[in-house]
């Protein structure tokens, strides 16, 4: 596979049409037709469906497109990385944040970076697994310092552990529910979850059918923060967090601890990335940092 043809495919994804494709590439529609007919014969498999209504993927076609976005990143990383050893400043590092570093060591962790990258330019998005892992599969960010289980990760990603993360079931000042010591208890309340794989929700839901308890049934998902926060603060809906958020003002003062006499699992903070995709000398700088400052 040849990277013009690469390239080729990737415009016909991001534009929708061969014709928008060979326009953004400055090359004419027939160039760009036998690029994707060359991938094609190399690859042996139809990667795109041409219709009236433009152009579609293939699974395969899918699937090679998401490996050629992994493979142009890495080549745009190695860029980078020679631009910084000489003496560059065009350095580019995306990470996703969970919660509580975002609202707790993230300052501190930008000022030391920016010590010795002060030109970098840096992009920040929220670290809850849901959002986490197609940001990482389509290559938007380098890593992510998320809280994972990390015994039920996907196979292509891998997970440095920094530290555990007890968890706790929280609820707003003056809920009906917030002196609750028992799992049936709460069990019928309706909640907020985040599933993902690896995420808290979707192993203590697993964990909680194999013990031959009930699962929560009234649910909904999101994978934004700001939503959960909002809900379990102003209305009578329970969230599961980390136990640390009873320490982070003002957020503390917002909810109140239900005091379960049933342990719920641990998560473990770390860096997740994709475990063939090697990281960014200001990528991995940025992850030291997280380590550093977490721990």
């Amino acid at each position: 596979m040849k990277d013009y043809q690469l390239r080729a495919l990737l415009r016909v994804v991001e534009t929708g049409s061969i014709r928008a494709a060979a326009r953004a590439l400055q090359l004419s529609q027939p160039a760009v037709t036998k690029a994707i007919r060359e991938l094609e014969a190399e690859v042996d498999a139809p990667l795109v469906l041409r219709s009236s209504r433009g152009v579609e993927l293939t699974e395969s076609g899918r699937q090679l497109a998401m490996r050629a976005r992994l493979a142009q990143e890495q080549l745009a990383l190695a860029r980078q990385d020679i631009r910084q050893l000489q003496g560059g400043k065009q350095a580019l590092v995306a990470a996703a944040v969970t919660p509580v570093i975002f609202m707790g060591v993230l300052p501190d962790v930008i000022r030391e970076f920016r010590r010795t990258l002060p030109y970098a330019q840096l992009k920040f998005y929220e670290g809850l697994m849901p959002a986490v892992l197609p940001l990482l599969r389509e290559g938007f960010i380098d890593f992510a310092v998320a809280g994972a289980m990390e015994g039920a990760l996907d196979a292509d990603l891998e997970l440095d552990p920094i530290a555990p993360i007890e968890m706790m079931v929280a609820c707003r000042p003056g809920h009906p529910l917030a002196k609750a010591t028992r799992w049936e208890d709460i069990v019928d309340a309706e909640w907020i979850v985040h599933r993902a794989p690896g995420s808290h929700h979707t192993v203590l839901f697993d964990r909680l059918r194999r013990d031959g308890l009930p699962v929560p049934e009234r649910t909904i998902e999101t994978n934004s923060f700001g939503v959960s926060w909002g809900l379990v603060t102003r209305s009578d809906l329970l969230l599961i967090l980390p136990v640390e958020f009873l320490s982070i003002e003002p957020y503390a003062s917002q909810v109140v601890r239900v005091p379960l006499e049933m342990g719920l699992p641990a998560l473990t903070l770390g860096i997740l990335k994709l475990r063939a995709a090697p990281l960014s000398l200001a990528a991995g700088k940025l992850a030291t940092l997280f380590r550093r400052y977490a721990r």
